[in-house]
């Protein structure tokens, strides 16, 4: 069986007048070349039962691609990588973030980068790939649907790169209520809700946070969280 074939075409085509313009390939062009690029061994370690070692092999490969800005190539190597072996949690936060953030600057390229901010074709751009790291994503599920890192990665990218607040605070409430959500989750979205102009919620949300902090951890914060309670409190009595 070709190795291409175990990605499942996972993503779509990339837009033709991207590929055309940077000359590269497509990405089921880089895909259906991945037999001949890593060899029959390939094949033979993956149905050996060695998927996590392979797996690094080719996550490791892609780090060439990304130094060269091979869109296609860098792509086709997270999704293969991941469909070898989807357990490591770095291989989805590191994959999606090369999706969302750094290809958009290969396409309009690093001195007009603020164009993916202010033009309306820069904003089509990184929308296009923030929908791309997005359904990159959901493909982490079957291994880490309880994964608040997932759920706070996409949030991120639909605050930052779509704009879409509401439905990052959908992804922040199921960050928070996923398994053992890190300390920061809370205190960011809180952030958001207060961008939102959601005050009161946000200082419901870190009121109760504040109460399972511990007195004695870096990560906690517990007196950065105090002011912005206090600071929260202030500014709905006014």
């Amino acid at each position: 069986m070709g190795l291409a074939l175990l990605i499942g075409w996972a993503v779509t085509p990339l837009d033709r007048s991207i590929a055309a313009k940077l000359g590269q390939s497509s990405e089921v062009e880089t895909l259906r070349n991945l037999d001949s690029q890593f060899g029959q061994g390939l094949s033979v370690a993956i149905l050996g039962g060695y998927r996590s070692v392979t797996a690094n092999l080719v996550w490791l490969s892609m780090n060439r691609n990304w130094e060269q800005r091979d869109l296609a190539g860098t792509l086709g190597k997270i999704v293969f990588a991941t469909s070898i072996d989807p357990r490591p949690e770095i291989f989805w936060l590191n994959g999606s973030r090369i999706i969302a953030n750094d290809m958009p600057t290969w396409i309009v390229g690093q001195e007009n980068s603020d164009s993916l901010v202010k033009s309306t074709e820069g904003r089509a751009i990184a929308d296009q790939f923030a929908v791309r790291a997005l359904t990159f994503l959901e493909g982490s599920r079957v291994f880490h649907e309880r994964n608040p890192k997932i759920y706070i990665e996409e949030a991120m990218i639909l605050w930052r790169k779509s704009n879409d607040l509401e439905e990052a605070v959908n992804r922040f409430e199921m960050a928070i209520n996923a398994e053992d959500p890190p300390y920061y989750a809370f205190r960011v979205f809180g952030e958001l809700l207060v961008k939102l102009d959601r005050k009161e919620e946000a200082l419901a949300l870190l009121e109760a946070h504040y109460e399972t902090l511990p007195d004695n951890s870096i990560e906690a914060m517990k007196p950065v969280v105090a002011d912005r309670i206090r600071s929260l409190r202030e500014e709905l009595t006014r």
